[in-house]
C-alpha cells in the first residue's frame, strides 16, 4: 500500500467524512433523511457520436464471419450528466459527503458505488463517476468517512457505509467498484448485499503490515461476494500492496482478471494528481500513459456496463474479441 505516502498524506485525509470543503449550499429533505445540495449538470451532448471498433466473430448458421461492433468506450458516452451533492448521516459517521451522477433522460433499477482509495478523497474518482454516467449508468460517489489515519481507519465501516447510501438511494440492484483500499470496501459491500449483481476493482489492495489494522480483512468476506467480479490490476509495487488484492479474486466463485502492462497504482485514478504519482508512478514504462489509460477506462467501463446489463455487446471486450489484440502487443495480461 501508499506507506511513507500515507503519512505524508494524513491531513489530506482531512476531508473525510463531512470536512470536504467543496459541499456546500444544502437543504433539507427530511422524507429521505438526507440533505440535497445545488444540481449541476456536465456538458456531455445526447446523441453524441463515438466511434466502433470492428472485430469479426463465426456466425454458425451461415458458416461465415461476420462483423462484431466494439464500441469505443475510451470516449465520452452519449448522455447529458446531472449530479447532485448531498450529505448523509451513515454508521459511525454523522455528516458523509457524497455525490450522484445521473444520465439525464434515464431511470436505472442499477446503481454503481464507487470507493476511492486510502488516504484519497473522491476528486480522484470524479473523471471514473462522469464517464461511466456519460454511457448511462447511475453513480454513487462518495468521500468514504474511515479512511484517516488522525480519526481511526476502518475498512469494514466503509463498506457498510456504501451499502448504506445504496438504501438511501433505493436502489433495487448494486454494482460495488473502487479503486485500492476503496475497492476493498467494495468487496466488503458486496459480501453483505444481496441485492449486488457484481464487483469492480480497480487495482484493489488487501490490508497488510498496517500498524493497528488486522492483515488481510479482504479474506473474511471475498468467497461471499455476490455476482460476477471484474478486476484490472498494474504492476506490482508497494503501493498496490504488491498485487496483493488478486488473491482476494481468486476466492471469488466467478471472475474474470487482467493486468495492464506498465500501469502504476495512479493509473487507475481518474483523473489522479501529484500526491499520488510522486510516490507511485513507475520509473519506466514500455507503453504510452495514453494507451494504459484507454486500456483502463475502456475495459473498467466495459464491466460496469456488462454488470448493468444496458449493452449486450460490452463484455466483449473482456472475451477474445476485445482482448486478442492487446494481449499480442503486450498491453494486457490475463491473470490465471
Amino acid at each position: 500500500m501508499l506507506k511513507m505516502f500515507l503519512i505524508c498524506t494524513s491531513l489530506y485525509t482531512l476531508t473525510s467524512c463531512g470536512l470536504d470543503d467543496t459541499i456546500n449550499a444544502k437543504h433539507d429533505d427530511s422524507s429521505a433523511g438526507i440533505e440535497a445540495e445545488d444540481s449541476e449538470e456536465l456538458d456531455i451532448e445526447e446523441g453524441q457520436d463515438y466511434e466502433e471498433d470492428e472485430d469479426t466473430s463465426f456466425h454458425e448458421d451461415t458458416a461465415q464471419e461476420e462483423p462484431v461492433s466494439l464500441i469505443d468506450f475510451s470516449q465520452s458516452g452519449p448522455y447529458e450528466i446531472d449530479v447532485e451533492n448531498y450529505t448523509a448521516s451513515v454508521s459511525n459517521c454523522t455528516s458523509m459527503n457524497y455525490s450522484v451522477y445521473s444520465p439525464s433522460g434515464i431511470d436505472n433499477s442499477t446503481i454503481v458505488v464507487l470507493g476511492h482509495g486510502f488516504a484519497r478523497g473522491s476528486d480522484v474518482m470524479r473523471g471514473w463517476a462522469e464517464h461511466l454516467s456519460s454511457w448511462g449508468i447511475d453513480v454513487i460517489l462518495p468521500t468514504l468517512c474511515h479512511y484517516n489515519i488522525l480519526f481511526g481507519v476502518d475498512h469494514e465501516m466503509n463498506g457498510l457505509n456504501m451499502k448504506e447510501l445504496t438504501d438511501l438511494q433505493g436502489a433495487s440492484k448494486v454494482i460495488y467498484a473502487g479503486h485500492s483500499a476503496g475497492g476493498l470496501a467494495a468487496i466488503i459491500a458486496a459480501a453483505q448485499d444481496s441485492r449486488a449483481v457484481g464487483i469492480v476493482g480497480l487495482d484493489v489492495t488487501d490490508t497488510e503490515d498496517v500498524p493497528g489494522v488486522d492483515d488481510y480483512i479482504g479474506r473474511d468476506y471475498a468467497a461471499s461476494v455476490h455476482g460476477f467480479a471484474y478486476a484490472i490490476f498494474g504492476e506490482a509495487s508497494s503501493c498496490n500492496g504488491n498485487n496483493n488484492g488478486i488473491e482476494l479474486f481468486k476466492m471469488m466463485s466467478d471472475y474474470k482478471l487482467l493486468r495492464v502492462t506498465s500501469a502504476d497504482h495512479c493509473d487507475f485514478e481518474n483523473p489522479t494528481n501529484s500526491l499520488c504519482t510522486m510516490s507511485c508512478e513507475n520509473s519506466t514504462e514500455l507503453f504510452d500513459n495514453s494507451e494504459i489509460e484507454s486500456a483502463i477506462i475502456t475495459l473498467g467501463t466495459a464491466a460496469v456496463i456488462s454488470l448493468s446489463d444496458s449493452s449486450s455487446n460490452a463484455s466483449l471486450w473482456w472475451s477474445n474479441e476485445g482482448l486478442d489484440d492487446w494481449i499480442y502487443s503486450g498491453l494486457i495480461q490475463e491473470i490465471e
